[in-house]
């Protein structure tokens, strides 16, 4: 009120041209620091949200899913190589969507140190080789030899009747594989330092992110194979085996979740975001512990989901996000592809995108 027109009208003017050289200013930004004329949708949108296609020939083999993503404004894909990533990488182009990370790597005889080993270790350094050519940057593999995501239920009854899918050891098959029982944990660190000494380096090179996946479910032992990365101090050391930017996590929240109701997820995604070691995520959730639990609705497990979108917006996490396993709702969809059925990932989309929005703005 005490300022002269002449100073008000410098003041406009100095503004202006701080405008035009493109510094940004307080009159030059709308709150939550979105840009004049960038749409809310694009603003928030600080991670590349995506969708898995894992399943009947993989994106091409699900349009109504591609048809339901893009409606969705989901243009991610995640999902195996198939034949080869460069035809892999057409046929999500081919969809409208762009192929974010490769997940899928059979790695059985290199995590359990058995003949053969080397050989596929070659073939995962030719898939970073070709990912820094034609396919994605970033590449999602676990150690869970022989015996990968593992469940007892397939279709849990939940909240409403929807069913979801749920983890009872004793209820687990007892029948060891054609590995057998002879293993040790230590066998299995010792095998997976080997595998980082090989890899690591071409991934350097090419510039292609490792993110390793923990173990689901997170026991000490399942059909006689061990499972080693099954807490955060296992993910930790696993950073620590080889440190570098280039080997990082896929940070699956319910594997993370699932090790018990004591994790502190969003301190758990700032320890290892604030050192730039978290490639991916999968947001989820779950209900109990280790030896029984369910994956609940986005909305219904046990964990800080605000805290943990939170946590990774202020590490500054700007890569891929998908839902990962989600409920069916039934009366609407079967149950012909447990945790990835389409009308509980069309709720998770919305509940993820409505937590991005809500921690930018804050």
């Amino acid at each position: 009120m005490g300022r002269s027109r002449r100073s008000f009208i410098g003041t406009g003017a100095a503004l202006a041209a701080l405008a035009a050289s493109g510094v940004e200013t307080a009159a030059t930004q709308t709150s939550a620091g979105r840009r004049p004329g960038q749409r809310w949708d694009e603003a928030c949108a600080w991670m590349t949200l995506s969708l898995a296609y894992f399943h009947a020939g993989g994106v091409k083999g699900r349009p109504e899913r591609v048809s339901m993503a893009r409606q969705m404004g989901v243009l991610g894909g995640v999902g195996g190589a198939g034949r080869s990533v460069a035809e892999t990488r057409q046929a999500y182009a081919d969809s409208g969507l762009e192929w974010t990370v490769l997940e899928g790597v059979n790695l059985t005889r290199a995590q359990l140190g058995v003949a053969g080993r080397d050989e596929d270790i070659s073939r995962f350094i030719s898939l970073i080789r070709d990912c820094a050519t034609a396919g994605p940057r970033v590449i999602c593999y676990n150690w869970m030899p022989a015996v990968g995501w593992s469940r007892s239920d397939n279709a849990r009854p939940d909240r409403g009747g929807s069913l979801v899918t749920a983890f009872d050891l004793d209820r687990a098959s007892p029948d060891l594989t054609e590995y057998g029982d002879r293993f040790t944990h230590a066998d299995m660190w010792r095998n997976l330092e080997y595998f980082l000494d090989a890899v690591v380096p071409e991934a350097e090179k090419h510039g292609v992110k490792l993110a390793l996946h923990p173990d689901d479910p997170p026991v000490e032992r399942l059909r006689g194979i061990p499972r080693i990365i099954t807490s955060v101090d296992a993910l930790k050391r696993v950073t620590q085996l080889r440190p570098s930017p280039f080997n990082g996590l896929t940070f699956c929240q319910g594997s993370i979740a699932s090790q018990g109701p004591h994790v502190d997820m969003p301190a758990a995604i700032r320890w290892f975001g604030e050192r730039g070691l978290i490639h991916f995520v999968h947001f989820r959730d779950v209900r109990g512990t280790p030896a029984s639990f369910v994956e609940a609705w986005h909305d219904d497990g046990q964990n800080d989901m605000y805290g943990a979108m939170k946590a990774y917006y202020d590490v500054g996490f700007r890569g891929p996000i998908r839902p990962d396993h989600v409920a069916t709702v039934t009366g609407l969809e079967d149950n012909a592809f447990p945790g990835y059925n389409n009308l509980g990932a069309l709720f998770a989309i919305g509940y993820i995108k409505g937590l991005m929005e809500a921690v930018m703005k804050a």
